[in-house]
Formats: structure tokens, sequence, C-alpha cells
């Protein structure tokens, strides 16, 4: 690889963080939510799955399943997620987002999609269009596609 790369390389990767920082930071502090970033992205995930094993949560999050339970506890005591026995497992737990859970990361992916159309409109029409296109590719995704 040769030195130019490396350095686009790095670039890309702190232009990503920055764009991830910016975005969980100020789209939680604008919406005044009672939850963390981890805890956004636990509740996204548990909502995606509709229901999820402790362990599911342990491993997407690259965290001991300690954690987790800690994580899933304070959700749980704040009415977003309830926890249940797995009927297929009786030694494993599920979790599962209440609609208050829904509703609070409903409020953050707002939130977050204002901050995000605050930051585009730094761009033209044309940019936007280019930067969306590119991204796209440099993320694998087509159209509309997560």
């Amino acid at each position: 690889m040769n030195a130019s790369r490396e350095e686009e390389a790095r670039r890309i990767q702190i232009a990503l963080q920055h764009i991830k920082r910016c975005l969980d930071a100020a789209s939680l502090k604008a919406a005044e939510l009672p939850i963390t970033v981890p805890q956004m992205y636990m509740l996204y995930f548990i909502k995606q799955k509709e229901k999820c094993r402790l362990t599911q949560l342990a491993d997407r999050f690259g965290v001991k399943p300690s954690a987790i339970t800690v994580m899933i506890d304070r959700l749980e005591k704040a009415g977003f997620v309830t926890r249940f026995p797995d009927p297929d497992d009786r030694r494993s737990m599920l979790a599962g987002i209440t609609p208050a859970g829904k509703e609070v990361l409903e409020r953050a992916l707002r939130a977050r999609n204002e901050v995000l159309i605050g930051h585009l409109s730094r761009l033209d029409e044309e940019e936007v269009s280019v930067f969306l296109r590119l991204l796209e590719k440099f993320a694998g995704v087509s159209e509309g596609n997560e």
C-alpha cells in the first residue's frame, strides 16, 4: 500500500469518527433524552430484532454478558425494555423494547436526523447528491437500504 492511500485512509477514519461523535452527542443533547449513546444503539438493535438474547447483545457490542446485564438493568428500570425468559432455552433471557423505549428511540433518531440535516446544509444540492452516492457506494449499500 502506498503512503498516499494510507494517508487517505487515515483522514477518512478521522472524518468518520468525527461525524459519528458529532451526530451521537448533538442528537441526544438536542432532544434532552434520558439515554446514553450506547443505550440508544442497544435500543435500536433490540427494536430491529424485536426480541433478542442478552448473549446476542453482548456479541453485537463486543462486551461481556455482565456488562449487558447492567445496561439492560438500567434500561428496564427506566421502562425502555422488558426482560423475559426465552421459551426455547430456559437458561437464557430475552430483551424486548417497550412502547416507552420505542418512543425515546424515535425521538433520538429524529433528533439525529435534524442534526444531520443541519450538517448537510453546509453543502449545496449537487454536493449532497454526490456525497450521498459516494457514501452509499463506499458503505456497500444501495439507495434506501440499511
